[in-house]
């Protein structure tokens, strides 16, 4: 089984069961949390993707961090996915339970990378186009590349939208050898 499809199950069974006890809004919260506390801990992220560290003191260690700060539902899924040999696998189901909710209620993610950093004007302006283009919301992920010459790279999931430099110069340049 590879970890695409891991991930989009187990991000897949939290939903379903949040959604089925009701309470999606407290656990999306709960997600955000664990996200951004892996993302704030060197040392956690490092533990739950260290393999020679057993199932059972990763699931104690998760339940011990966020007991009472989550839905019981929320630290009953950390341990599971602790249990099952899966907490490398943590950060992307709980990112792709992020963005299953986010799609079921018509919203979008783009992640956009440009040669210099976009001003909130053109992001706007690029997230209103995307919106007009989808016919959803559009929420934006920027980034700066430096190795692109100029323009930027566009994906709203399985789409993309390449207007870099880079690519106009390579296509210019096959059209020049192919005639």
């Amino acid at each position: 089984m590879n970890a695409p499809e891991v991930v989009r199950r187990y991000a897949a069974t939290l939903l379903d069961a949040a959604e089925e006890t009701g309470v999606l809004d407290a656990v999306r919260a709960d997600v955000q949390g664990v996200l951004e506390t892996i993302s704030n801990s060197q040392e956690l992220d490092d533990f739950l993707n260290n393999p020679l560290i057993s199932p059972e003191v990763q699931d104690r260690t998760l339940v011990a961090v966020f007991d009472g700060k989550v839905q019981v539902l929320t630290r009953n899924f950390l341990s599971l996915i602790a249990q099952r040999r899966r907490a490398s696998f943590l950060v992307s189901v709980l990112s792709a339970f992020t963005e299953m909710v986010e799609e079921r209620e018509g919203i979008l993610s783009a992640e956009v990378v440009s040669a210099v950093e976009l001003s909130d004007e053109q992001q706007g302006r690029l997230a209103e186009r995307l919106a007009a283009y989808t016919g959803k919301q559009i929420r934006l992920h920027a980034r700066v590349d430096s190795t692109l010459r100029g323009g930027l790279v566009a994906r709203v999931g399985d789409t993309v939208f390449d207007g870099s430099l880079n690519t106009h110069l390579e296509r210019l340049r096959r059209r020049l050898v192919g005639a």
